[in-house]
């Protein structure tokens, strides 16, 4: 069985897209697997309307705001499914994902290499997100398949249950913002991928989303940045990616209040650090600039 891990937070509006994508599933072997990040809208009789209708399999939860993260640590460890594909709440899937999903599974989970099969997502006008690429069922790593080769654009992933429960977002203090990719590139430096050339996911990105404040949300959660940041310093990925880390590094280690010998140590790639400290001080004014608009 699958689990669809829904994290919310005041979607009451528009989480119906989601769950009318889900009665059309063409495979029905799934649990849809709420969690109320503390919502302060009716995001719970909306979804307590939905269990009554009894159409789908659909658990609830709420827990205190946290942030993303921390609702899907918290589904994680709820979850029934094998594996777990995570449904923002503002998207919806494909009326076949489900039935992708688990023929592409039925072939490859036993393979204990393998952490996640990805498929692609698209905007309602079917358009890919992100760059395409030409093959099907490619294996490799988020950092050799996506980052290298500069596949950049979110793609959706469904995850070894199993591996997830071992692998939680970390928490830093009352920060509430943190990139996926800090747990997504860890997977990387132990487990492979298959890399499916399907969209089964649809975006809109909508204004109140993450995406569209994601610097203005790392800014406010500086300790996650930096080590976010941090992993992509990893030689594993490409010179021009760990250039670019490395300035993002130290801008938001000194937003965290870190001193110089601090964060260079810390880092475990002193040389680079160095050698393009200024730039990464000058992105710290700029970041500095933004928090005051």
């Amino acid at each position: 069985m699958l689990t669809i891990l829904t994290p919310a937070y005041n979607r009451a509006y528009i989480i119906h897209k989601a769950y009318k994508s889900l009665l059309k599933q063409k495979n029905k072997d799934f649990e849809w697997l709420v969690i109320d990040d503390g919502s302060s809208d009716n995001t719970e009789e909306v979804i307590k309307k939905f269990i009554k209708e009894d159409k789908i399999n659909i658990r609830y939860y709420k827990k205190k705001n946290g942030g993303k993260h921390t609702a899907v640590n918290f589904g994680v460890k709820k979850a029934k499914g094998e594996s777990i594909i995570i449904l923002d709440s503002d998207d919806y899937l494909t009326p076949d994902a489900t039935q992708k999903i688990k023929k592409y599974w039925d072939k490859y989970y036993s393979d204990d290499n393998i952490c996640a099969i990805s498929f692609l997502r698209s905007y309602p006008d079917k358009k890919v997100i992100g760059k395409t690429y030409e093959g099907n069922e490619i294996i490799s790593d988020n950092i050799s398949f996506k980052y290298n080769k500069g596949l950049l654009g979110d793609m959706a992933e469904v995850y070894k249950t199993s591996i997830l429960k071992k692998y939680p977002f970390p928490v830093f203090g009352n920060e509430r913002f943190l990139s996926e990719a800090i747990v997504w590139n860890k997977l990387a430096f132990e487990y492979k991928t298959v890399y499916i050339n399907e969209a089964i996911y649809i975006c809109e990105y909508l204004e109140d989303g993450l995406s569209n404040s994601c610097l203005q949300s790392r800014i406010k959660c500086p300790i996650g940045a930096l080590e976010n940041a941090k992993i992509f310093l990893d030689k594993r990925f490409k010179f021009s990616i760990r250039v670019k880390n490395s300035i993002i590094y130290t801008g938001f280690s000194l937003v965290a209040k870190k001193k110089l010998n601090e964060l260079i140590n810390y880092s475990n790639h002193k040389s680079l650090i160095i050698l393009l400290l200024p730039l990464g001080i000058l992105f710290y004014f700029f970041l500095i600039l933004k928090q005051k608009k």
